[in-house]
């Protein structure tokens, strides 16, 4: 009799430890505009595989469902699509979510019986029953201005450590711009991509003319070195990275970023390839537990220059020559209050207050490499940069 009483009560435990429960996850993604072609579920149930647990639209009302059997207890997961070609990026805090350092925010539940999961939206908690979220949204593109929220999908990619929302401007309310919480377990090379992994609608028309993007970006101090990255979206090595330094703090100033001097160690750009996807670096090279936990805001980003924004290429703007040896010349229409030069540190490192239209600045004993400079007049500032030889 003891050992019938042992072979069910051992009977009994395996089974019980043994015991699955159908888990019934749903998508809606009626009114998404990315491209894909099966969506899939992943999570720390399946070691986060990609595709080995896809999801299947039987009748077409794109509200994609995978019936997965698993044992009970609490799991995290996320929705993706094509083998991780796209992934969602949920923003961190909504009551769904858990945050894994050093960044990641995923899906959690806890599973006690079988259950039919709601039918949720991408990159939300909410439900989505009752028919289609809204019209359809416009892949991003560039230029982007953060502002056309009913038109266009602003959803962006964390990596490494950041955190990105789409936000009041922080000096103009009735303005929309990205937020960036760069955190402090954030990696150096924590940024996020300007959408989603679909990266953008229309590739970015680099040519031997055209090399250049502008970026408004705000940052909490000076000296803070932005990096932009474009790639191909279906090939990561093809790719080309740029650096920019702000020169001012808690205001918002334009950076200028020329592929055709692509960052140290870096792929030079080829206008064979084709960029279609675009990431930013704030404080690149600065880990979080260095700096702390930042915050950081990007605005317009434009291909070429900002339309009626002065920069050194104005009428009546002169610097030469560049490259530089032992003097820089600046001449313009006007006198500039203030000229200063900064390294790529952000130090201010020569400052000058002319008196006459045509300033010399002496550069001799400046060391070789890639310098800003900042011209001040009244409320207009200019930047741009220029090569010690």
């Amino acid at each position: 009799m003891k050992k019938l009483l042992f072979f069910f009560f051992a009977l009994s435990s395996f089974s019980a430890f043994s015991q699955t429960f159908d888990v019934t996850f749903k998508l809606n993604l009626k009114g998404q505009s990315f491209p894909f072609t099966t969506p899939e579920v992943n999570g720390t149930f399946n070691n986060w595989c990609g595709n080995c647990n896809q999801m299947t639209d039987a009748n077409g009302d794109s509200i994609w469902e995978a019936v997965i059997p698993l044992p009970a207890g609490n799991i995290e997961y996320k929705f993706s699509a094509d083998n991780w070609g796209q992934q969602e990026a949920l923003p961190t805090g909504t009551p769904c979510t858990i945050f894994t350092p050093p960044s990641f925010n995923n899906r959690k539940l806890t599973i006690t019986s079988s259950v039919v999961l709601k039918a949720v939206c991408w990159n939300s908690c909410d439900t989505c029953t009752g028919g289609p979220i809204g019209p359809s949204l416009q892949q991003i593109s560039l230029p982007i201005t953060w502002q056309d929220t009913a038109n266009v999908n602003y959803t962006t990619t964390d990596f490494g450590g950041t955190f990105s929302s789409v936000v009041a401007d922080p000096m103009n309310p009735s303005k929309l711009a990205l937020k960036i919480v760069k955190g402090n377990t954030a990696e150096e090379w924590a940024g996020t991509t300007l959408g989603t992994a679909g990266g953008f609608q229309t590739a970015m028309p680099f040519s031997a003319n055209s090399n250049q993007m502008q970026v408004m970006v705000y940052s909490p101090a000076a000296g803070t070195i932005f990096r932009l990255k474009a790639e191909d979206r279906t090939n990561p090595t093809k790719s080309v990275e740029t650096p920019a330094v702000c020169v001012q703090s808690n205001a918002w100033e334009i950076l200028t970023f020329d592929f055709s001097n692509p960052a140290s160690g870096t792929n030079p750009i080829n206008y064979g390839n084709t960029y279609n996807k675009l990431s930013i670096f704030p404080n690149f090279g600065v880990t979080g537990a260095v700096a702390g936990e930042k915050v950081y805001y990007v605005g317009e980003v434009v291909f070429g220059t900002f339309t009626g924004i002065e920069d050194l290429k104005s009428p009546g703007i002169s610097i030469y020559p560049n490259p530089v040896s032992d003097q820089i010349q600046i001449g313009w229409n006007g006198v500039f209050s203030k000229i200063s030069i900064f390294n790529l540190q952000g130090q201010e490192i020569i400052t000058e207050n002319p008196t006459q239209k045509t300033a010399f600045i002496n550069t001799s004993k400046l060391d070789k490499g890639l310098y800003l400079i900042k011209l001040i007049h009244e409320d207009k500032v200019f930047v741009s940069k220029f090569t010690k030889e």
